[in-house]
Order: structure tokens, then sequence, then C-alpha cells
């Protein structure tokens, strides 16, 4: 091989390596891809007594990420609705999904008045 082929290999590798090194992989497609395996457990759906004020605790804690989310409302322990879009969009729950799950989002939220709790989960989960 000449020497100038094994530096643009040398090249293209290190160019694929950086490239893929910088890529933010937190943004899976569904939930299970983000914790590794999902872990919900079927007999784990709660009292069906869900709560409207924790469903909004959960989209107001920074740290609550939307497979949290989807997997309470799963579990019947939250319920609730988005109605504020502007809001939605700014929370740790919206933004620690990939685009795909925010276009997601966006499509249900423009379907209607509200984002319905089964949405987020569905959304989060690729259910649609």
């Amino acid at each position: 091989m000449s020497k100038t082929l094994l530096i643009t290999i040398a090249l293209l590798a290190t160019l694929t390596i950086s490239l893929t090194a910088t890529t933010n992989n937190a943004h899976a497609t569904k939930c299970q891809d983000i914790k590794g395996t999902e872990k919900w457990d079927s007999d784990g759906h709660g009292e069906n007594k869900p709560s409207s004020k924790e469903f909004k605790k959960m989209l107001n804690d920074d740290s609550v990420t939307i497979c949290e989310l989807a997997e309470s409302i799963d579990h019947m322990n939250v319920k609730g609705e988005v109605k504020d879009w502007s809001d939605f969009k700014d929370t740790s729950v919206y933004m620690s999904t990939n685009d795909k799950v925010q276009d997601c989002l966006k499509d249900r939220m423009h379907l209607g008045d509200s984002l319905a709790d089964y949405e987020i989960q569905k959304c989060a989960t690729g259910g649609y």
C-alpha cells in the first residue's frame, strides 16, 4: 500500500473514533434502551389510585427522566395531563429524550388540547 493510502485510512479511523466518542448516547429511542433492560414488573401495577399531585411533582422535578415518569404512569402510581406545552418543553422529562420521542410528544400534544399521561408513556416506550 502507498503511504498516502495508509495516511488516509488512519485519518478516517481517527475521525470515526472522535465522532463516535462525542456522540451523546443518553438519548435513546425507547426507555428500555436508556435503562439497559426494561425492569418494569408486570405485577407491580399499584393499587389503581394514581395521584395527579405526584404527576405534577414528577414533571417539575429536574432529576426525573421520561422513563421514570412512564414507569409510574404504567404502574398506575400517577395520572395527569399536560395542558401548557411551553412549560412542558422546558422540563427535564421532555429535554431528556431524543428527537424521535420529542416529535411523538409534539404530535400527540397537537392532536388535542392536552397531552395525556398514557400518551407520554407510549411515546417514551415506542408504543406509537
